[in-house]
C-alpha cells in the first residue's frame, strides 16, 4: 500500500510542477508575442490551475492549447499546443527548457495586431467531469502547419511538448 500512496504523492506534486512550469511558458509565449498576460494569469487563477492539476493527476489530460485569433474570426491566426505525457520514467529529475522554447516561437507564425487569445485544456476521451467545465471547439488553423518543437518540461511521471503552428 505504501507504493500506491507515494505515486499519488509523486503525481501530485509534479501535476502542480507541470501547471506552475506550463503558465510560466505560456506567459513567455504571450509576451513574446506582445500581449498583455493579464487574461492568461486571469484564467490561470480562475479555472485552469484545477482543472489542469486534477486531470493530470488521474492521467487525463492530452494537452494544454494556446489559440490566437481576431474576434469573431472562425480561423486562429496562430495556435500552440503542449502535449501531455505521462512517460517520464527514465527522469530522475524535474526540468524546463527555457531556451528551446524561445528558439521556437522565433519560428513560429507571429499572430497579427488585434489579435486576442484563448487558453483550452483538452482531457482524453472519458475523463471525469470537472465543475465548471464545458466543451469547446477549436478554431478552424485555415492553412497552418503543426511543427513538432520537442520536449520543454520533463519530470519523473509528466512530460509536456510544445507543437506550433504556422
Amino acid at each position: 500500500m505504501t507504493s500506491v500512496n507515494t505515486l499519488t504523492y509523486a503525481r501530485t506534486q509534479t501535476a502542480i510542477y507541470v501547471s506552475d512550469k506550463m503558465r510560466s511558458l505560456i506567459r513567455t509565449l504571450i509576451l513574446n508575442y506582445g500581449f498583455d498576460p493579464q487574461k492568461l494569469m486571469d484564467a490561470w487563477s480562475g479555472w485552469v490551475h484545477e482543472a489542469a492539476r486534477a486531470w493530470m493527476e488521474t492521467g487525463d489530460l492530452q494537452k494544454f492549447v494556446i489559440e490566437f485569433y481576431q474576434p469573431g474570426a472562425a480561423n486562429a491566426s496562430a495556435r500552440w499546443d503542449f502535449p501531455i505525457r505521462y512517460d517520464g520514467k527514465d527522469i530522475d529529475q524535474m526540468w524546463i527548457d527555457t531556451d528551446f522554447l524561445h528558439g521556437s516561437v522565433a519560428k513560429a507564425a507571429r499572430p497579427p495586431a488585434g489579435c486576442t487569445y484563448r487558453i483550452l485544456l483538452v482531457p482524453r476521451l472519458g475523463a471525469r467531469d470537472l465543475p465548471g467545465m464545458s466543451d469547446a471547439a477549436f478554431l478552424g488553423l485555415s492553412g497552418l502547419t503543426a511543427r513538432e518543437a520537442g520536449t520543454i518540461i520533463g519530470t519523473p511521471d509528466i512530460m509536456a511538448s510544445a507543437t506550433y503552428y504556422r
